[in-house]
């Protein structure tokens, strides 16, 4: 079965048709170990393929070393810039990280609703639970995560925490409860616990109650096994083997989901109340069928055990990597131009004013933000101009609130973790993962999770301080019929709110990567490749194989670093960068044909 989604993580892999022995190398990937990066021949081909002058990955026949201090200059500080500082730093090669923002972090947020105390407490007290993280928020336990979570001396997490001074720097991995038992589900006015079949009967939706299912069966199943069933032939093919499954997805990747499962014979009817259930408004007709193919298969292959989250929040990775890098990322330096700079250098344009250059650049930021930098000096082919420009970000936002006690807990079903959904205005429900063995601990959560078209709307409230107490209070009381208590009960609970739209701030312009038809395999490859003589370099979540999770931030900045030291002939830095960290999947190093 499908399960519901918790953050609608899509895994965009693009064709993996590459230009040396794809189909040897990539088992020679299988059998060794990634904790062995060095073994035999799969370290020796991939240094040949990055170095390789090939129109697969790049176009290196046209670049040549600097004849400036290899410099890199970084831009943004979300995971993806600090990951390329750290490798960039272990190479022992000179960089600079320029934040546009105040905050470190990008996308990785985590908000305290009493800082000063958070400060003050240690794991284990009240008050060090009085959180909620506004972006990325969970790991699914997978060997694909081993460069974040892995127990590998090179995963993120572990060179972390054996180089922190202090203890209390050292990120701790918990359990993250993704799916609990008696959490509830309210669709049509009808509320029934999480484990009962999400069915159309169960909400009373078919034709014979008032609704619009008509056939019988349908209406008797779940959504998820619906789905499943619709796409088992690419799942099936997927699980069996990956290439030869992706390739026979990539032949439906011009498809919407609705476009999909139309030609399947569903009604649209049919169509609608499975998006209602298992995703968010209008994604079955902006998301492609690749991505929601991808989606499932990731989510049907991770077991509900293997979910972990950070104890005290996500942004203690950030707080890690800052404190284990030499330079400090220079902050409230916004990049709007980018252009050619004395021999063969990229010159970063700051507020327009300020001007420093570099040998290479890494431009990180979502594309969003980097559309509205002034880039016309460095000639981009239309291919990179119009995927920055087309590459669809998703809306997505959370109401975070905290009250006097972790009242869920004390429900009949006395659940800890998991969530609760709804097609009321808030859609979702998160119960904290954290402090679930405290005693008192603080009563945080997220009370409404939203994307798609639900956060476009729901998030015109957050922008305005006169329109938040109504989006507020609204919140609060479809909270309370999602659990079933009062409504004064919870407004006796509240204590305080916390509200953010991912797509109504600068720095961010959108949630996370989430593809339209055609983009897979048609867009995103531009991006794979560096501009302008192989010295500006693109990164970010979007240009990976893991849409809207860490580690696609983290691949697509490992594969950044590598174009710098092939363009810069380095080849021993190289094979000390693969010696180091390891390998990364093949479609985040892009090689495979466009077109």
């Amino acid at each position: 079965m499908i399960l519901i989604k918790l953050f609608p993580t899509l895994w965009a892999f693009t064709s993996l048709i590459i230009c040396l022995d794809a189909s040897s190398i990539l088992e020679q990937s299988r059998n060794h170990p990634r904790s062995h990066p060095t073994a035999g021949n799969t370290r020796d081909s991939f240094l040949q393929k990055i170095l390789h002058n090939s129109a697969d990955y790049g176009n290196f026949s046209a670049a040549s070393p600097s004849k400036v201090p290899l410099k890199v200059g970084i831009i943004g500080a979300g995971a993806a810039g600090l990951y390329s500082a750290i490798l960039l730093e272990s190479l022992g090669i000179d960089y600079e990280i320029l934040e546009a923002n105040t905050r470190i972090g990008g996308r990785i947020y985590t908000h305290r609703f009493d800082e000063a105390r958070w400060l003050k407490s240690k794991p284990g007290q009240s008050d060090y639970y009085n959180y909620y993280d506004v972006g990325a928020m969970r790991f699914p336990g997978m060997a694909w995560m081993d460069r974040i979570i892995g127990t590998q001396n090179s995963s993120l997490v572990s060179y972390i925490n054996a180089k922190v001074k202090s203890s209390t720097d050292k990120v701790k991995l918990i359990p993250y409860y993704f799916q609990a038992n008696d959490t509830f589900r309210l669709y049509n006015d009808k509320l029934v616990y999480n484990q009962v079949t999400p069915s159309a009967n169960t909400f009373g939706v078919s034709i014979s109650e008032g609704g619009t299912i008509s056939d019988p069966k349908f209406s008797a199943m779940s959504p998820g096994t619906v789905l499943d069933d619709a796409l088992k032939d690419l799942l099936t093919a997927l699980v069996k083997d990956f290439d030869t499954g992706f390739d026979k997805l990539m032949e439906y990747d011009q498809l919407s989901v609705r476009a999909f499962l139309l030609k399947q014979g569903y009604t649209s009817q049919d169509i609608d109340w499975l998006e209602t259930i298992d995703d968010a408004t209008e994604h079955y007709d902006c998301g492609s069928l690749s991505q929601a193919t991808l989606e499932a298969w990731i989510f049907d292959e991770t077991p509900l055990n293997s979910w972990q989250a950070v104890e005290g929040g996500m942004d203690r990775i950030i707080n890690g990597m800052v404190k284990i890098l030499k330079n400090s990322v220079v902050t409230s330096k916004r990049v709007t131009g980018l252009k050619p700079g004395a021999n063969g250098s990229v010159t970063a344009v700051i507020d327009e004013t300020e001007e420093r250059s570099y040998a290479h650049v890494i431009n990180t930021p979502p594309l969003g933000v980097v559309q509205t930098m002034d880039m016309t000096g460095l000639n981009l082919d239309y291919a990179k101009k119009s995927a920055i420009r087309q590459l669809r970000y998703d809306p997505a936002g959370k109401i975070g609130m905290t009250f006097k006690t972790r009242w869920w807990e004390n429900l009949p079903g006395k659940f800890k973790g998991g969530q609760s959904f709804t097609d009321l205005p808030l859609r979702r429900a998160v119960y904290p993962s954290y402090g679930v063995n405290t005693t008192n601990a603080a009563g945080a959560m997220i009370a409404s999770y939203t994307w798609g078209q639900d956060s476009a709307r729901l998030g015109a409230f957050y922008g305005d301080f006169t329109s938040i107490p109504h989006v507020v209070s609204t919140t609060i009381r479809d909270l309370a019929r999602l659990n079933n208590v009062t409504h004064q009960f919870l407004l006796d609970q509240f204590v305080d709110y916390h509200v953010w739209n991912w797509y109504g701030h600068e720095f961010s312009i959108g949630a996370f990567a989430s593809f339209a038809p055609a983009q897979f395999s048609t867009v995103m490859p531009a991006l794979l490749q560096p501009a302008y003589f192989g010295k500006v370099h693109f990164a970010g979540e979007a240009l990976s194989s893991g849409h809207g999770w860490i580690i696609g931030a983290l691949n697509s900045a490992y594969r950044a670093v590598a174009e710098v030291l092939a363009v810069e002939g380095l080849a021993g830095k190289l094979q000390e960068l693969v010696d180091t960290w390891g390998l990364v999947d093949e479609v985040d190093m892009g090689w495979y044909k466009i077109g």
